[in-house]
């Protein structure tokens, strides 16, 4: 079966990357997240690692880490930190042997991947018996005490319907894979920003799903909820922001439960 749509690459803002997701002040809670759920791993795949600063915390942490990308400008960044175990790979074709891993992880990924079903077979594919899938979404909990994030709800409701579902699809997808679930998590930080800096973001089109859109979408959808932003009380005052992502983790079959 064909694609729904193609999995997205970030070469376009591979430069900007770290600067505009919060670097490693961002990746140290969700590593923390992640290493949780391998107490028993040891070789580990970080799929969709891109510039690899997750991936160089699990591998600090005592992991032998293997960074997986579609994006090539982003892993030129992963390289110094992983070096050896860098290489471009669609998330539905790992360069790896059935049944090697003891873990397969994803952070802030699975919604960019086209055929999620495909790549929760690849995962079911890879890991030993008893294996865990670890999926940390990149689409936050929404939080209606916060007025940028209420705005940013706005701009999600018409630009990434799929959001919504994306929960409910990976569960089947990872069922129809042999994948079970085993937990539910979260993983959780605090980074500050100003609604004039998250308005900045967005017309630098730091975000996928703003890339492609025509000139009537833009005018349309987008520059009235840039408009709200710096509208908002403070619009210059960094204000501390919680972030909450869910965390799914799913076991293949087989091994100690």
């Amino acid at each position: 079966m064909a694609s729904e749509m193609p999995s997205v690459s970030y070469d376009r803002i591979a430069a900007r990357y770290e600067d505009a997701r919060g670097g490693l002040d961002r990746a140290r809670p969700l590593a923390s997240a992640v290493l949780r759920w391998l107490d028993q791993a040891s070789v580990v795949c970080d799929v969709g690692a891109g510039t690899g600063v997750v991936s160089g915390l699990l591998a600090e942490a005592g992991l032998t880490v293997f960074a997986f990308d579609l994006s090539p400008a982003m892993l030129r960044q992963a390289r110094p930190r992983l070096p050896g175990r860098v290489a471009v790979a669609d998330a539905t074709a790992l360069p790896v042997a059935d049944a090697s891993v003891d873990a397969v992880v994803y952070v802030w990924v699975l919604h960019h991947v086209g055929d999620l079903a495909a790549a929760m077979r690849e995962a079911r594919r890879v890991l030993r018996p008893g294996g865990r899938a670890i999926c940390v979404s990149g689409l936050a909990l929404p939080r209606p005490d916060d007025d940028m994030d209420v705005v940013m709800r706005r701009l999600d409701h018409v630009l990434r319907r799929t959001s919504e579902d994306h929960l409910p699809r990976l569960a089947r997808a990872a069922a129809a894979a042999g994948l079970e679930p085993e937990a539910e998590d979260l993983a959780e930080y605090t980074l500050g920003s100003s609604p004039n800096e998250l308005a900045d973001a967005i017309e630098q089109q730091l975000f996928a799903y703003l890339w492609d859109l025509d000139d009537a979408t833009w005018d349309r959808v987008v520059a009235p909820q840039v408009e709200s932003l710096r509208r908002l009380p403070r619009p210059d005052e960094p204000r501390q922001r919680e972030a909450r992502h869910p965390v799914r983790v799913l076991r293949a079959a087989g091994g100690d439960s």
